[in-house]
């Protein structure tokens, strides 16, 4: 692992093999390591790069709540200061939204994209959803009353145990309120504005971002195609590592062939 100093934040990152670059973006709660299948699978071809996002493994906190567009300048920056100016981004789940970003918002850095399981598009409500939200909601509003004194924040963290998902549990102080910003942020809009060649693959049983999700991408992004992983849950890459990287290095030969044809 390699660290360095990108606007005042340390970033611990993967940096191995050489040519066209690919960066590879962890999802919530994961670190470079955790994407080391895709980095095997492309370093004999490629120069990969693969960080721990701030607020991850070895990286250091951001300094405010991040959601996917502050992450997007962060990783452009970091990409920026290792010398590279285009390059392949592949996102999984929360890194997908930052690739996702990054393809829509700058697309002259993206050459190509590839979305594992990518988080991006917001559930459907549920009457069971909205009802658990409004009660949390007034709840959480009820306990910030001066009457419950200084048992207030104790009472409210008890209400966040009860009620956040997995994620939000395991999370505390600024990334826990990046995870709510990020969430918050649906980027269905973004979609239709990404140009460069993209590769979807999803595992076909993924219950945190449903294939429905990958479908819906695949409609939005002008000549994306899916991929569906068979038997594949939310870490395809991980389920079925050899055939998510024949199918994302047959892709990644596709585009680099397609760009100097």
């Amino acid at each position: 692992m390699a660290s360095t100093v990108v606007d005042g934040i340390t970033l611990t990152y993967v940096d191995e093999g050489s040519g066209d670059p690919v960066v590879l973006l962890h999802g919530w709660g994961g670190q470079a390591a955790s994407m080391m299948p895709l980095i095997a699978g492309l370093r004999d071809k490629y120069r990969v790069l693969a960080f721990d996002l701030p607020g991850f493994g070895g990286s250091s906190l951001p300094p405010a709540p991040w959601g996917a567009p502050e992450y997007a300048a962060f990783v452009e920056k970091a990409v920026t200061s290792l010398g590279i100016g285009r390059a392949t981004y592949l996102g999984h789940s929360f890194g997908g939204r930052i690739a996702i970003w990054l393809a829509a918002h700058v697309p002259e850095t993206v050459q190509a994209l590839v979305l594992v399981d990518a988080a991006g598009i917001r559930p459907p409500t549920t009457i069971r959803r909205r009802t658990r939200q409004a009660f949390y909601k007034v709840a959480k509003a009820v306990l910030h009353l001066p009457v419950f004194g200084p048992r207030g924040p104790a009472l409210q963290e008890r209400l966040a145990m009860r009620f956040g998902s997995a994620d939000y549990r395991a999370t505390a102080g600024v990334m826990r309120a990046s995870m709510v910003r990020t969430v918050g942020l649906d980027l269905t809009a973004s979609l239709g504005a990404v140009s460069a060649p993209t590769l979807l693959v999803w595992g076909e049983k993924d219950a945190e971002t449903p294939m429905a999700d990958g479908r819906k991408m695949e409609r939005l992004i002008s000549g994306s195609r899916l991929i569906s992983v068979a038997g594949a849950g939310h870490f395809s890459y991980l389920d079925s590592p050899a055939f998510v990287n024949a199918v994302v290095s047959a892709f990644l030969c596709g585009t680099r062939e397609g760009a100097t044809g």
